[in-house]
């Protein structure tokens, strides 16, 4: 069984030992972005993990790329947070001071000195930013940059050519088509870095043939096209990346994420504290709750845009049918239902719309009063 289908038998710890020493250990992009993104003290940590594995480290060149990308931006994030904090902690201050106004004839609550605290604390915090600001590492962020790329100096692969490019996104739109991993989460991007994942894969699948070694990705990338979940748990790479990746090098494919990597490093020998490997955990956590936020405000930014155009049309074809009926010419004589079928038909019609102009509203109102955060599970 365990040679006819590889990708369902889990390795054992000898298995994931000798693995170990052999591979060749691939850090994505986001891994490399916590080598610049933490404490100083973190990152001397997570820079003296990688280092004692120098020799077997590589990447993609696609990975390189997204990596000096994306690396100004989140210097850029730390840099901005400041500011971004004690602006967002204002307008919670504010929120709370409007409730608290509410509230001035309150029988207990002494409602100004209240609003005196609030006050005093927003005003401590924003000097405590400001602070904290005046001490922002820049030169130590750009110095931990250079050893990165001292670190990975001749150990990042070659740039693909355009013609390959081409051919790996082909080759993408059929897989996805047929939620092959990697990547077929990502088909819905409109752009070519829908196909990032699968240019990586790629490439690994290239270096493994070359060298003959196996092959490790360190990756904080949680979804179901690298990793073969059940029931909400990671069991370990999916079944099959493990099998095409065997059949194409002939070599052994397997998946940690960071916290698990930097664990196992410290069982054969890495020196990174258990706070340090916490805090890494802790951070990846809130930025998949952050994507996860971002993605659930942009799908209710959107659906608050539709039922807006879709209520203007209502209350234009309401305000017509009402002006209509307003304006229906007065009897003069004449006989027969004709004229009060048309006026009955307009008034149910105008019951019809009137409810589902209320429905509209309410559900907008309903949509525009939600905090951003409550679609937090």
């Amino acid at each position: 069984m365990k040679t006819t289908f590889p990708g369902w038998c889990a390795k054992t710890p000898e298995d994931l030992k000798a693995l170990w020493d052999r591979a060749i250990f691939v850090p994505d992009t986001n891994i490399l972005l916590h080598l610049i993104r933490h404490s100083a003290n973190i990152r001397a940590q997570l820079m003296a993990v990688f280092e004692r594995k120098k020799d077997a480290l590589w990447i993609p060149y696609h990975v390189g790329a997204e990596f000096q990308r994306r690396r100004l931006d989140v210097q850029q994030q730390a840099l901005d947070a400041y500011d971004r904090l004690a602006e967002e902690l204002k307008a919670s201050v504010n929120q709370a001071r409007n409730k608290l106004s509410q509230y001035r004839a309150h029988p207990v609550i002494d409602i100004d000195r209240e609003l005196a605290a609030l006050d005093a604390y927003l005003s401590d915090f924003e000097k405590r930013m400001a602070a904290a600001r005046s001490k922002h590492p820049t030169a130590e962020l750009a110095a931990s940059f250079t050893r990165v790329s001292e670190l990975f100096a001749g150990h990042v692969g070659a740039k693909p050519t355009e013609e390959r490019l081409a051919a790996i996104r082909k080759d993408g739109e059929e897989r996805y088509a047929k939620k092959i991993p990697p990547g077929f989460e990502d088909a819905k991007k409109d752009t070519g870095d829908k196909f990032g994942d699968l240019i990586i894969w790629k490439g690994m699948i290239e270096k493994a043939k070359t060298d003959e070694r196996p092959i490790i990705l360190v990756t904080d990338d949680g979804k179901s096209d690298w990793w073969y979940i059940h029931h909400g748990k990671k069991v370990g790479p999916h079944p099959d990346l493990v099998e095409e990746f065997l059949a194409a090098t002939g070599q052994q494919f397997h998946i940690y994420e960071l916290p698990q990597f930097l664990r196992y490093s410290v069982e054969t020998g890495s020196a990174i504290q258990a706070e340090a490997v916490q805090k890494i955990a802790e951070t990846m956590i809130a930025d998949t709750q952050a994507a996860t936020d971002q993605s659930a405000a942009s799908e209710r930014a959107s659906t608050i845009k539709v039922l807006r155009g879709e209520l203007r049309g209502k209350e234009f074809e309401l305000d017509g049918l009402i002006k209509s009926l307003i304006d229906f010419p007065p009897r003069m004589g004449e006989t027969g239902p004709p004229r009060d079928d048309t006026k009955r038909s307009l008034k149910t019609r105008i019951g019809e719309l009137s409810m589902v102009v209320n429905t509209l509203r309410d559900r907008l109102s309903a949509l525009e009063s939600e905090p951003v955060d409550a679609t937090r599970s």
